[in-house]
């Protein structure tokens, strides 16, 4: 079956520790399309039009900001996690991130791909200083994270360096006066969306039909 997967930096890492790249065509956007989310539904649109030669265009991206909402595929069909974030999808499900956010509603959690490509909270603040002077980005940088209070790292299958990536976090919680915590995470709702497998968790979209709200339901936090 001739399948395009079609990502995003943050969960290459896992990706690639779960596919067999002879089997899929996969192609990663910088993470830092986050921070534009109508210029990646437009990137994203874009690939998809590029790929109607495929069978199945299988996508990590999911709510993100409704990123996919309004994306269509003419003849190709597409599947997607019906997640919240990369977050969500590492964790295995929204109810457990959900589950988590209950227990402490002011963690903030990194993965290796957010720490390899991402924009992290002590990232931003430096990039503050530069423009704005230290007082000022100290006054942003509590005014954006002063509701956390725990930085955590999703260890999970295939990271490797693991300690590099725990000072990484270690260094951020330390900057902000967090806690530091780890969970373990889940990739078996991604490796049955890299399958091409449909549950409750997935989003399958018939070819000619637009992404729509609706159904992502559930993916909603």
């Amino acid at each position: 079956m001739k399948i395009k997967l079609i990502g995003c930096d943050s969960t290459k890492n896992e990706v690639c520790s779960l596919v067999n790249p002879l089997t899929m065509d996969c192609e990663f956007l910088d993470f830092n399309y986050h921070g534009n989310s109508k210029l990646l539904h437009v990137r994203l649109q874009e690939i998809i039009d590029e790929c109607q030669d495929y069978e199945l265009i299988i996508m990590t991206y999911s709510r993100c900001s409704n990123v996919v909402v309004g994306l269509l595929s003419q003849r190709v069909p597409l599947l997607l996690p019906k997640t919240h974030d990369c977050i969500s999808l590492l964790l295995g499900s929204n109810q457990r991130q959900l589950k988590l956010l209950k227990e402490n509603p002011g963690t903030y959690y990194f993965s290796r791909g957010w720490l390899d490509h991402g924009r992290t909270p002590y990232a931003e603040y430096l990039e503050y200083v530069t423009s704005y002077g230290q007082e000022k980005a100290l006054d942003l940088i509590k005014m954006l994270y002063g509701s956390y209070n725990k930085a955590v790292l999703i260890v999970t299958l295939g990271t490797k360096d693991l300690e590099k990536y725990r000072e990484k976090v270690r260094e951020i919680a330390d900057f902000f006066g967090w806690d530091v915590g780890e969970e373990e995470g889940n990739l078996q709702l991604l490796t049955s969306v890299l399958k091409g497998s449909t549950c409750q968790d997935t989003v399958y979209v018939e070819p000619g039909r637009t992404v729509t709200v609706d159904m992502l339901a559930g993916g909603k936090l």
